[in-house]
């Protein structure tokens, strides 16, 4: 077997239970966005209005816990089993911590947008969306280092089967809530929001379980003599953590952020993003999933002292994606009426929705590279590279271009929400070039 097939191989047993893990988180948006879509135009864009909200917020917290994947692969790499345990005793102080300060952040958007201007039905449905769901900020938070530990020691298909099943049993159970069927009330968009509460709820113990039980670590008693808070670890944690936090509250807040003023355009266009992005969003997981399992070898590599093979890891799992991201942006140019229609039956919706889609395929491919390098860059703990370079992507170039073709132009095509999804592909493709640069840099020095 050759050394690249061998690469591939090990690549894709980490990488692919982890890209179906995000797939079925994302079906469960995605299972949120379709029932509510057909509840009504306007139950989706109170939907889409809330959900962006919560996806900038609790992102931001949960990004500062992926961490937990490279340092805990690290140690299992180096075969540092004191430490690993330690590792994650201390990711767990932190990101309870983190999800506490969700929960109140949450709570006061949810306040602070009744206030904000949006149209007053829109704002109310969204309003009570973000109340039921901050119910689930902190088991949300707590799964960064509880599902990164599993996955930074080889048990990547634990985690898929735990969010594989999630996903199944949200199904009816958005379905009972969102049209109130079986004794249960009738809530509408709310009724996504307690789903997915619930739901994370059950993620978390299924996941601590697993890292407690699990057959192949059950040896290493993960929770045993369970440490108390640790500051210095903490910190140590946090001070990588919350670049990755950062990055992540700056990319939302592209998207989300879009979201939220494409609302002002109205319900019609308000659905009509949430369906796009919601299509589009669920490759961007695919590439994530990937982009993870380069993040856990690389580790793993680097943490027994292999540069050449962590270096290796890297390109053929970055070459990989990017391929991989050709691929769908095809898929989606040719089936993008098709797959719209799947969420509505709105013919003005549907027809927004195609437009916004074909925008989309034409970003997989930088969206990809932008994925791919800051997994990469992760594994190195270089985590600090990635927000400075999105926050001038994003901010100092992609929200002017987003303000101006999207409120200020006339332009056929690419004004209105049509100049938000333009800005978003300037935006990646200036940081996913700018990135790869840094990616190359740390690759020629390893550390």
């Amino acid at each position: 077997m050759s050394k690249l097939s061998t690469e591939l191989k090990s690549l894709s047993r980490l990488a692919l239970p982890v890209a179906l893990s995000q797939l079925a988180i994302m079906g469960m948006g995605i299972t949120d966005v379709l029932l509510a879509g057909h509840a009504g135009t306007d139950e989706l864009a109170g939907l889409s209005l809330g959900a962006n909200i919560w996806c900038v917020t609790i992102l931001f917290f949960f990004g500062i816990g992926l961490i937990t994947q490279a340092l805990v692969g690290r140690y299992f790499g180096a075969d540092d089993m004191q430490s690993l345990r330690n590792q994650i005793h201390q990711s767990l102080w932190l990101t309870l911590a983190c999800g506490l300060l969700g929960v109140l952040t949450i709570l006061l958007a949810a306040e602070i947008l009744l206030m904000s201007g949006f149209e007053p039905s829109m704002a109310a449905r969204a309003h009570d969306y973000l109340q039921a769901i901050a119910w689930g900020a902190v088991p949300m938070t707590m799964l960064a280092a509880l599902r990164g530990s599993l996955e930074a020691m080889n048990l990547t298909q634990s985690v898929f089967w735990i969010n594989f099943l999630i996903f199944l049993i949200n199904i009816p159970l958005d379905y009972a809530l969102v049209y109130g069927v079986w004794g249960l009330p009738k809530l509408g968009a709310e009724g996504c929001a307690w789903a997915t509460a619930i739901l994370l709820w059950a993620g978390f113990f299924a996941s601590a379980a697993m890292l407690q039980w699990h057959k192949k670590i059950r040896h290493l008693q993960v929770f045993k003599d369970f440490s108390a808070p640790d500051m210095t670890v903490i910190l140590s944690t946090f001070k990588l953590g919350f670049p990755i936090g950062l990055s992540v509250l700056i990319e939302m807040s592209m998207f989300a952020g879009a979201g939220m003023l494409i609302a002002y355009f109205g319900p019609l266009a308000a659905a009509a993003n949430s369906i796009a992005i919601s299509i589009a969003s669920a490759s961007f997981m695919i590439y994530l999933g990937f982009s993870a399992g380069v993040t856990i070898r690389a580790s793993q590599q680097l943490g027994a002292k292999s540069f050449e093979g962590a270096h290796y890891s890297v390109k053929v799992g970055t070459s990989f994606n990017i391929l991989l991201a050709f691929v769908l942006s095809v898929i989606f140019w040719v089936f993008r009426e098709p797959l719209v229609s799947l969420y509505t039956n709105d013919a003005a919706v549907i027809q927004l929705a195609a437009q916004l889609l074909l925008l989309g395929a034409a970003f997989q491919v930088v969206d990809c590279l932008q994925a791919a390098t800051i997994a990469a860059l992760r594994a190195y703990h270089d985590t600090a590279s990635a927000p400075k370079i999105q926050m001038f992507a994003y901010w100092l170039i992609g929200l002017p271009v987003a303000v101006g073709l999207g409120f200020y132009s006339d332009l056929p095509g690419i004004s209105g929400p049509h100049g938000f999804w333009v800005a978003m592909l300037v935006s990646l493709t200036i940081s996913s070039l700018l990135l790869l640069r840094r990616l190359l840099k740390v690759l020629a020095h390893p550390t």
